[in-house]
């Protein structure tokens, strides 16, 4: 029976055939096997993802992916969902995401940040199966970077999928995306300030040429630039150009969920600024 992947997108081109080997060890002739040890490999390629305990249950990317449909589509104030599949490590590692065009709140004309759900799913244990809901910056077809991360769940391959809870907390989350969409528009009415850019940038750890390809962004977004040379911009604007960044310049999957991971981080100082500010009105 075709999973949920299968049925609406037809065949699953690039998902590993995963099995389980035996772990031996010692020469030719003399071979003992690694009790309480099993490998995860690629039964077509013949790629070894890891050697995990036997304790670790391999959910495989197509069971993760079906999970979460199948909750999605029980849930139905989400509406419909686009769905792009990525993966890295010759598919040793998995990044999911649902868009659902149906839930957004438009910052400003044109600007829409959606709802988006990203599953992650890894064999070569980098990876926990991790599912994250939040508003995410639609920049354009392939923009999909963190905004706010509302709901989280993370759990190690110890645990069986219907163990997780994932509808309830689902649901959960979706009641706070229309809570937050006011926080974002006020991000807008926001001036960066010196101290903030700073904080930001330090937290995302760019290299120097990142850095130059931002700053010249950042000089294009600008409406003008202050006495002391420092561009004029809302926080909002700047936000959109780490946004763009990530998705434009990013080398790899590996690569563009490793910068997504210190933008949430990034993302206190916006919201501190955001609080100043408001305690000053």
């Amino acid at each position: 029976m075709r999973n949920l992947y299968q049925q609406r997108y037809g065949p699953c081109p690039g998902f590993p055939c995963v099995t389980v080997q035996p772990v031996s060890w010692g020469s030719q002739d003399m071979r003992e096997t690694a009790r309480g040890y099993k490998a995860i490999v690629d039964a077509n390629t013949g790629k070894v993802f890891s050697i995990v305990s036997n304790d670790y249950r391999i959910i495989t990317h197509e069971q993760a992916i079906e999970q979460v449909q199948s909750i999605i589509e029980k849930t139905e104030d989400l509406g419909g969902y686009d769905l792009k599949v990525h993966f890295y490590n010759d598919g040793g590692r998995m990044r999911c995401t649902f868009t659902f065009p149906r839930i957004a709140a438009e910052i400003r004309r044109g600007d829409l940040v959606n709802l988006q759900l990203h599953l992650s799913n890894s064999y070569d244990v980098t990876w926990p199966f991790m599912v994250v809901l939040g508003a995410f910056r639609l920049v354009c077809t392939n923009g999909l970077v963190v905004g706010k991360k509302i709901l989280q769940i993370k759990k190690r391959h110890v645990f069986e999928l219907d163990d997780l809870n994932i509808e309830q907390t689902i649901t959960f989350a979706t009641d706070r995306f229309q809570k937050q969409s006011g926080e974002w528009r006020d991000l807008d009415n926001i001036p960066l300030e010196p101290a903030v850019y700073g904080q930001v940038m330090e937290a995302m750890q760019f290299g120097k040429q990142a850095t130059e390809e931002i700053v010249h962004q950042i000089s294009q977004e600008a409406t003008g630039y202050d006495e002391h040379d420092f561009p004029l911009m809302s926080l909002w604007a700047f936000y959109n150009v780490i946004t763009w960044y990530l998705t434009h310049r990013a080398v790899s999957l590996n690569h563009r969920v490793e910068m997504e991971k210190r933008l949430r981080f990034a993302m206190v100082y916006l919201r501190r600024a955001q609080h100043v500010s408001r305690k000053g009105r």
